[in-house]
């Protein structure tokens, strides 16, 4: 029963996905001696747009919808809730760290670079308030951005988040969040068993991001575990069988904080 529940919700997933994603490869020289791809893909009637960066090394397979990953594997859904979306790569740059981008290098003044070369793309291709989100490692990305006080964004999406990190440190905890100034959103399954991504995280970063407008942390529970190890796909880590109710809330949060 377990396979067989696996199958039809993955199914599920890739059937949605391709009805809804079907755009076009986009490539930026966002920086000397590096280049960014990313997939955007234009619904009808979008009311936003939003920026996406998976976990790992943030290399989504951009060809193949339904692939593995969170942000790749229902992207689809981003599409049907009336969001525009881009699907960022690893810059071409970054390959050492499975495959693609190390935390650090999310971090980095470098990365920035590459995340506002697609934020401008989308602003000037969409003319629509652009978000940022991020899931796991990604979540790096997508708060680093946040927090340099960047007022091109509108608004700021954390999945799992990784505020435990394996080496020591508080991972995104250790960005000064307090200095976001758009509305945050932390999203967190309760039954996360990702070592580096404990599901309180969620609460302490909607704490600490105190000049943000509006800093909620949402909790899931339910769907499936499948996955191999407790930080891959198909696990509570990535809410594997409650994507489009992970979705759907936060198209509702980036509807609410849209002006």
């Amino acid at each position: 029963m377990r396979a067989v529940l696996k199958i039809i919700l993955a199914a599920a997933l890739v059937f949605s996905s391709a009805i809804a994603t079907k755009g076009e490869i986009v490539s930026l020289k966002a920086r000397p001696g590096a280049s960014v791809d990313f997939l955007v893909v234009e619904p009808k009637n979008p009311f936003a747009a939003v920026v996406l960066f998976e976990g790992g090394g943030g290399t989504p397979d951009l060809q193949s919808p339904g692939g593995r990953g969170f942000m790749n594997g229902s992207r689809g859904l981003f599409a049907e809730n009336g969001l525009d979306f881009s699907l960022v790569d690893a810059p071409s740059d970054q390959t050492g760290f499975r495959g693609g981008m190390h935390p650090l290098f999310r971090k980095s003044e470098a990365h920035a670079k590459d995340i506002a070369a697609v934020v401008a793309w989308m602003k000037k291709k969409t003319k629509l308030p652009v978000w940022v989100a991020g899931i796991s490692l990604g979540t790096y990305s997508a708060a680093s951005y946040a927090v340099r006080g960047n007022r091109d964004i509108a608004g700021v999406v954390l999945l799992s988040s990784s505020t435990r990190p394996p080496r020591g440190g508080r991972g995104i905890l250790d960005l000064k969040l307090d200095r976001n100034r758009v509305p945050l959103l932390a999203i967190a399954h309760r039954d996360d068993a990702c070592p580096g991504t404990p599901p309180a995280g969620a609460i302490k970063i909607a704490r600490t991001a105190a000049s943000s407008p509006n800093a909620q942390a949402k909790f899931f529970t339910g769907g499936e575990d499948a996955g191999r190890h407790p930080c891959t796909p198909e696990t509570p880590h990535t809410f594997f069988g409650i994507e489009e109710e992970v979705i759907s809330a936060i198209a509702k949060f980036i509807r609410a904080n849209t002006k």
